[in-house]
Order: structure tokens, then C-alpha cells, then sequence
């Protein structure tokens, strides 16, 4: 379905896209503040480890799209601050799982208030019909965004 685009709105679209860029990474780094001074990457292995119990170090390294020698260093730090524990599966002494430590789980649940807190500071300015059409057309953004060309 390709429709010629004005350069006009291709033009407005691409300054939307750079201010809402620098919206999220501006909300990112607070977010990240606030749990604890964490780094982005850090922050995400938290979450993804708070969202799924027990993970495994391949797992987390699919979802950040990192490789495992990547993760791993910045899984040592996580350790070493007390956010994660770390040990062998005992089903399978070759998989390495990761869990929240007490500090973790406290990023954890900062995080998800902070989450939550941005939600509610977005939606609260719209109705409810245009709630669910953002969802919607955010989702359709993300598809077309990640569409090969």
C-alpha cells in the first residue's frame, strides 16, 4: 500500500519522531535515576529478570538483543552490586540462571511504579476512545517502523 507523502508531513513527522525519541530516552534516564542510578541496559536486565522469574543467561540475552559476552560483563556488575544472584541450573549444570537479589527486587518494584506513573501521565490527557486508538496507531508505528523494506 504505498501512497506518495508530502514532504510537508514527512518533514512534521520526522520532528514528532525526534521529540518523542528524546521524550522517552529524557524519561529513560530518570527512570533509571530513580532505580537506583542503573544504566539503561542494566535496567532492562532487572526488569526482564523481575518480569521472568529465574531467567536463563541465554534468554535475557535474546530479549536485549545482546551477545552473551556482553551480557555476562554487565551481569558480573549487577552481582557485584547485589541486584541479581546467579547460579547454575541444577536440572542442566551448563545453564546459568539469574534471579533478583533483595536490591533487585526493589529496583524491580521502582521500576514498575515508575512505569506505571508514566503511563498514567500520558493517558490522563486523553478519552478513552482515544486511549485505545494510541494504542493501536503506537502499535501500528512500531510494525511499520520494524517492517524490511
Amino acid at each position: 500500500m504505498s501512497m506518495a507523502v508530502k514532504k510537508e508531513i514527512t518533514d512534521q513527522f520526522v520532528s514528532a519522531m525526534f521529540n518523542l525519541a528524546k521524550a522517552i530516552k529524557n524519561e529513560s534516564e530518570r527512570c533509571c535515576s530513580i532505580c537506583g542510578g542503573v544504566n539503561e541496559k542494566e535496567l532492562m536486565i532487572v526488569a526482564y529478570v523481575g518480569d521472568n522469574t529465574s531467567s536463563t543467561m541465554s534468554s535475557i540475552a535474546d530479549n536485549i538483543e545482546a551477545p552473551l559476552s556482553t551480557l555476562t560483563s554487565i551481569v558480573d556488575k549487577l552481582v557485584a552490586n547485589k541486584y541479581l544472584h546467579r547460579y547454575n541450573s541444577e536440572e542442566d549444570r551448563r545453564v546459568v540462571k539469574v534471579e533478583l537479589a533483595e536490591k533487585g527486587k526493589e529496583t524491580y518494584k521502582l521500576f514498575l511504579q515508575q512505569k506505571q506513573a508514566t503511563a498514567k501521565k500520558v493517558l490522563r490527557q486523553f478519552t478513552d476512545a482515544d486511549k485505545i486508538d494510541l494504542v493501536r496507531q503506537l502499535n501500528k508505528l512500531a510494525d511499520s517502523i520494524n517492517m524490511k523494506i
